[in-house]
């Protein structure tokens, strides 16, 4: 299958669509708690940060997370989305140990605020210059501060990429993601150290592949390619590709990978 060439969404679309997406966030995350919980426990044990950002906070999954791994750190929570950290805030209102803050982390990561911990769980790949944002993140840390980051990489909802090209003929532009190796030497050229990197996969199910669609809408990452990108006929030529080649059971559930890079770097 032919890649293609990607313009990255309009950040005031992204912040808009997840905006409209907080109310149903947790009903659809399932697969990012699960990637959530995966991330701190690649944290080491005998860290300690007195001070955390986490990028894509969302409603606060890793968020809640990352004050019970860290209770004597102070985190502040980053969202593009007005409504999500609303829903983080509304969560975690009783904690002392958390602020919140709506802004671009592109633009916020540069403006020379210090760390000792960086944290993103499935928020990078929204990012348009992510070379520079890695190099930000280096000279956010101080000496020996670390980042923390799990990735969607390419090979994410294959099934559903896969199904949407021979099914429908049509190629779905979000999923052109960027390789692990090509996140894995921005952190390196950057000049952090790479203590841990390894891709996993996140296997879900789904009663039918429109219940795939439907948990990526309902999360607010379906940012649209155009309002006629599949029609009534195509659709249905993807659902029954997806059926016929990934079902998992004899009642019809299929599959849905989401394909993720865990990085934990250091700054020497």
């Amino acid at each position: 299958m032919n890649s293609v060439i990607i313009v990255s969404p309009d950040k005031s679309v992204i912040k808009s669509s997840f905006s409209k997406a907080a109310g149903l966030y947790d009903r659809y995350a399932d697969h990012h708690r699960i990637i959530a919980k995966r991330l701190i426990d690649f944290a080491p044990p005998d860290d300690t940060a007195v001070s955390i950002l986490e990028i894509g906070c969302g409603t606060g999954i890793l968020t809640k997370k990352l004050l019970e791994r860290f209770p004597d750190s102070f985190v502040t929570a980053l969202d593009i989305s007005p409504d999500m950290v609303h829903r983080c805030s509304s969560k975690l209102r009783c904690s002392r140990q958390v602020s919140f803050l709506v802004a671009d982390a592109e633009k916020y990561c540069g403006n020379g605020d210090r760390y000792d911990l960086v944290v993103s769980s499935c928020s990078l790949q929204w990012f348009h210059d992510r070379r520079r944002f890695t190099d930000s993140i280096y000279a956010m840390l101080p000496d020996g501060g670390s980042c923390l980051m799990a990735i969607p990489v390419r090979g994410m909802l294959r099934e559903l990429e896969e199904s949407c090209f021979f099914g429908a003929r049509k190629v779905m532009r979000q999923l052109d993601l960027d390789t692990e190796e090509e996140w894995t030497n921005r952190f390196e050229n950057s000049g952090m150290n790479i203590r841990l990197s390894t891709v996993e996969n996140v296997a879900c199910a789904y009663s039918h592949p429109i219940e795939v669609l439907k948990s990526i809408r309902g999360i607010g990452a379906c940012i649209e390619q155009g309002t006629a990108f599949l029609k009534p006929g195509d659709l249905k030529k993807m659902m029954e590709y997806y059926r016929e080649h990934f079902r998992i059971d004899s009642c019809g559930e299929v599959s849905s990978t989401y394909r993720i890079l865990y990085i934990l770097a250091r700054k020497s």
